[in-house]
């Protein structure tokens, strides 16, 4: 498992989880949080642009904990707390809808054969990726939570099926 970001600025670190992990609110916020807001924020949004910058992430339990959402209060940085989220989509989250799907193909003929292997293909593919196709699937971000909202909360993907790819 791993943990990783975009944004139109450019890409956090990938950051793998540790076999066995419970990835409860503590190991959140210790093992990816802080390390994120201390060194890829700080690239990523150099100076006064961190005013601009803004956090979101899925709804996963370690996530939307009180603890989690406590610690983000009283970071340097804004964010979507859990009571503003989108339904949970795939339709909707530019990591569900662009970015895990590029990163997939681009591993597909890949065969690393030991865990250390992987790391270091998923690393050097995660470096690589086309910050130009991410900047696009941000962009589209608002008008797909808008075809949501105005398709009832339904899924939109089947809609967006004939739409150009990232």
């Amino acid at each position: 498992m791993f943990v990783a970001g975009v944004c139109n600025r450019g890409k956090t670190k990938i950051r793998f989880i540790e076999p066995g992990a419970k990835i409860n609110s503590k190991y959140y916020i210790e093992k990816v949080l802080t390390p994120m807001f201390r060194d890829d924020v700080p690239r990523l949004f150099p100076g006064k642009l961190l005013k601009k910058a803004v956090f979101h992430h899925d709804s996963a339990p370690s996530h939307a904990s009180k603890l989690t959402q406590d610690w983000l209060r009283l970071a340097p940085i804004r964010f979507v707390p859990k009571e503003d989220w989108m339904g949970n989509s795939p339709d909707l989250a530019p990591m569900d809808f662009c970015v895990n799907e590029i990163f997939k193909w681009e591993l597909f003929n890949k065969a690393p054969t030991t865990v250390i292997g992987l790391k270091r293909v998923m690393s050097s593919v995660w470096s690589t990726l086309d910050q130009r196709k991410i900047h696009r699937a941000l962009k589209s971000w608002p008008g797909r939570v808008k075809m949501m909202i105005e398709k009832g909360g339904h899924h939109i993907e089947h809609i967006l099926s004939g739409h150009k790819k990232f």
